[in-house]
């Protein structure tokens, strides 16, 4: 979810003035004042912990697990073997739902939670109908303030029918775990008039989840003030959006994979089709039934 601090404007004391002589003196008007950083004096603590521990759900333990993920699915695209000895393998982990249940679900909650909390809160404001200049700057603009929330709402509808679709069919339905490479070919694969729309819809899953990243990761460090000079601003800003573009890369690859059949690793397994050849081609003929003899000479 979006990587946000709710902080409102400063009201303005009562015999404050808004002159232009004041200046910077402490007679500009409320609205002109920029919030102070996270977890500055004068902020409400309980808030201040909640929006660092948003910052630190989302930039560190679900970025890590999002990098995890993503590379590790990559294995599909040596075939049913490699992904089952690699995937396969982690979901028949017994302490895998401990695991998944302290790094994943509960952080994920609360990102979420805390994310649409803050959306809402935005939304409903009348003092601050509009964003906190720090929320700008800290994203380096309006637009990429703007793509922070947008990506956070596709990302978290693409997330709920994700786990819909695998994780909860293997809780409550009994989907096996060596089953997880047939059923993403099936549903990647599936088509309606000829577009593959389950699989555009995961490809712009992965786009949001890979933007909603390295946007909201260049945000968690400009409210660190790591690299906060206007040159390592900049510098920051080409790291996260390159580690965002290689993320995308890696995922779009593996669903485009799974819809076509294509195998892009060294030594994919012999399920694999040709390169070029559509999922399903590469079925061997079947064996006759019965086979004539050779005649002799």
């Amino acid at each position: 979810m979006a990587e946000n601090d709710d902080a409102h404007p400063a009201p303005e004391s009562p015999g404050a003035t808004s002159t232009d002589e004041a200046g910077d003196e402490g007679g500009a008007a409320a609205p002109d004042v920029v919030p102070p950083p996270d977890g500055a004096p004068g902020e409400p603590g309980t808030s201040s912990r909640y929006r660092r521990l948003h910052t630190l759900s989302g930039a560190v333990v679900l970025g890590a697990f999002l990098v995890e993920h993503l590379f590790t699915n990559a294995s599909a695209l040596g075939g049913f073997a490699r992904f089952d000895g690699v995937v396969g393998a982690l979901t028949r982990f017994s302490l895998m739902p401990l695991f998944e249940i302290v790094f994943i679900v509960i952080p994920l909650a609360f990102h979420a939670g805390y994310g649409v909390h803050l959306l809402l809160r935005e939304r409903a404001s009348k003092t601050a109908p509009g964003p906190a200049s720090r929320d700008i700057d800290r994203f380096g603009g309006r637009p990429a303030w703007v793509l922070q929330r947008v990506s956070a709402v596709v990302l978290l509808v693409f997330v709920l029918v994700h786990l819909w679709e695998l994780r909860f069919q293997r809780l409550f339905f009994g989907l096996p775990a060596d089953a997880l490479y047939t059923t993403l070919t099936a549903r990647l694969s599936w088509t309606w008039a000829g577009v593959p729309w389950i699989a555009l819809f995961y490809l712009l899953g992965v786009l949001a989840a890979a933007a909603h990243f390295a946007n909201g990761l260049f945000a968690a460090t400009a409210a660190r003030k790591i690299e906060a000079d206007r040159t390592g601003r900049r510098r920051m800003r080409m790291l996260t959006t390159g580690l965002g573009l290689i993320l995308f890369l890696v995922g779009s690859g593996t669903v485009i994979g799974l819809a076509t059949g294509t195998r892009l690793l060294p030594g994919a397994d012999d399920d694999s089709a040709a390169q070029s050849a559509p999922c399903g081609s590469a079925v061997p003929a079947p064996s006759p039934v019965f086979v004539l003899p050779t005649p002799s000479r």
